[in-house]
């Protein structure tokens, strides 16, 4: 499953860092959507994306499909049940 943000940030060449200053997005903010912390991909990003011909409503699906996938990760992850977020 891939992230479409990071996916995006891949096929520009940059850094995170660099796509973060070169369009004016606080590299908190972008860290923030890049794991998966904030319920859509914030307004900034998605600006940047539709400039480059994404489609606003395909790329925040494919983000929520991401988000749940990773949560599911997460929960079945051998380190979920050691921390008390599974059933035995």
């Amino acid at each position: 499953m891939t992230h479409p943000v990071k996916e995006f940030i891949a096929k520009t060449r940059l850094t995170q860092n660099a796509f973060a200053v070169l369009h004016g997005i606080s590299f908190q903010r972008l860290k923030d959507c890049l794991y998966g912390y904030t319920a859509s991909i914030p307004q900034k990003i998605i600006s940047v994306m539709i400039q480059n011909g994404y489609n606003a409503k395909d790329v925040q699906a494919q983000y929520l499909k991401w988000r749940r996938w990773k949560a599911e990760q997460e929960l079945h992850s051998p380190s979920a049940a050691t921390e008390g977020r599974t059933n035995p």
